[in-house]
Parts: C-alpha cells; sequence; structure tokens
C-alpha cells in the first residue's frame, strides 16, 4: 500500500511539474518575453528551475514540440518558434486609459544587460531569505541531493568560471525546491545578470581563494539547515552569506 501511495505522489507531482513549465513557457511567449528565435533553458536548468525529473521535462517539452510553439535542435538546444496564439500579445486593459501610462512588456533579456551587479545584490538580499524559507518546508529528498551535487561540483571547480556556474546552479535549485515558478523565473534573471561583463570582473578582483572557501562553507551550513529542517537557521544562514557578498563585491556593510 505504502508504494501504491509513493508512486501516486510521483505521478502527481510529475503533473504538477509539467503544469508549471507549461505555464512558465507559454506564459512568456503569449507576454513577448520570449520571441521567436530565442533559445529556451536547457533540460538540465529547467530541471533545477522546476524540480521533477528529466524525463518529465523532455516529455513536456515533446509536448510543446506538437503543438509547435518550440523547436529542438540537436547540439543547438530549444527555441521558440511562434507565439502561443499566432498573432502578438493583446495590449493590457489599463495600457493607456483613464489618464495612465501604457504598460510596459518587461523583456527579462533587456533587465537582464540593464540591471548592474549592485541591483542584483539588492534583489537577493530582498528575496533569498524568503525563498530558503520556503524550501525547507517544500524541498524534496532528490531536490536536496541535487543541492549537495552542487556543493560537490563546486568544491571540484577548478576555475572562477566554474565556481561561478555551481554557485548559480546551487541558488536555482533552492528557487526550484520552494516549488514556486515565480522565484525559479527571478533566479533564471539572476542567473543572466552573472554572465554579464561587469558581474564577472568585480567576481575576478574580489574572489579569491580564501573567500571562495568562506563562500563555500557558508552554502553547506545552508544546505544542511534545508536538510535538518530548521526554517530559522537556514534564514539566518542565507542572510549572513549574501551580507558576506555585498561586503565582499562592494565593501558595504
Amino acid at each position: 500500500m505504502q508504494a501504491i501511495h509513493q508512486e501516486m505522489n510521483v505521478r502527481e507531482r510529475s503533473r504538477e511539474v509539467a503544469k508549471s513549465l507549461r505555464r512558465y513557457v507559454v506564459g512568456r511567449i503569449s507576454s513577448g518575453q520570449l520571441q521567436p528565435g530565442d533559445k529556451l533553458p536547457t533540460e538540465r536548468e529547467l530541471v533545477d528551475m522546476f524540480g521533477g525529473g528529466r524525463s518529465t521535462i523532455r516529455r513536456s517539452l515533446e509536448s510543446l514540440e506538437k503543438e509547435g510553439l518550440i523547436g529542438r535542435e540537436v547540439g543547438r538546444g530549444t527555441f521558440v518558434k511562434q507565439r502561443a496564439n499566432g498573432s502578438s500579445p493583446a495590449p493590457h486593459p489599463l495600457a493607456g486609459s483613464a489618464g495612465l501610462p501604457a504598460i510596459e512588456v518587461i523583456d527579462l533579456q533587456s533587465v537582464s544587460r540593464l540591471a548592474s551587479p549592485a541591483d542584483v545584490m539588492e534583489l537577493r538580499l530582498m528575496l533569498e531569505p524568503q525563498v530558503i524559507e520556503q524550501a525547507v518546508s517544500r524541498a524534496s529528498q532528490a531536490q536536496i541531493d541535487a543541492m549537495y551535487d552542487c556543493l560537490e561540483q563546486a568544491r571540484r571547480s577548478r576555475t572562477l568560471e566554474e565556481f561561478e556556474h555551481w554557485d548559480d546552479m546551487l541558488h536555482r535549485a533552492f528557487a526550484a525546491a520552494s516549488r514556486n515558478p515565480l522565484f525559479s523565473a527571478v533566479y533564471a534573471m539572476v542567473g543572466a545578470v552573472r554572465l554579464e561583463a561587469e558581474w564577472g570582473e568585480i567576481k575576478r578582483r574580489t574572489l579569491t581563494d580564501e573567500m571562495k572557501q568562506k563562500h563555500f562553507d557558508e552554502h553547506v551550513r545552508i544546505v544542511d539547515a534545508v536538510r535538518a529542517r530548521n526554517a530559522q537557521l537556514a534564514r539566518a544562514e542565507m542572510q549572513q552569506h549574501l551580507d558576506h557578498i555585498k561586503q565582499n563585491m562592494f565593501g558595504l556593510g
């Protein structure tokens, strides 16, 4: 009987992951945030964003491909083919009416180029302590295992770029474990900013081997708190971690 319940839970989780991924893709195509020709995150990144297994993500993408919304090219990735309704998005009903300013459709790629590293830290300090609290109560064992895998990959990293990649993947894993696709979408945008030249230059100047080890140790304590289901400790560890990053990058307490 227990095995039957576990199988039902797995199936239900797969359905929820598939629905969340579909809402993410279709919603952004409909709003214009994803345009024909834009590249979607990789399957692995989508697993980090939404949880679930890679097979669930792949089946969801296959379904969207059959609808003609996306196309997948071997060795290149997955790309948007057309809008969800085949036309331009309708204007917001409040846009330009009753003396209100027109409401701008936000292009996440443009935002990632315009946002500064200081903007990113301001957002992270407001958001991430709340995200990790949610992750404590909602993370599956598989998601916690994925966090430890990110830690191990970061420990093995030989370059700054590798370390930063697995740092980013770990924080995306926190967002995925919160089971809130909006948090995952924000983390994807943060990850895009971290690829910009200005962020990389600051990191190259400030992230010494000593600081890398300090950040790694802080990550371990955060993940250990998630595994222990200690929300208060996880939030405190995350807050301290972000404060240290801010101070190291910008010299601000």
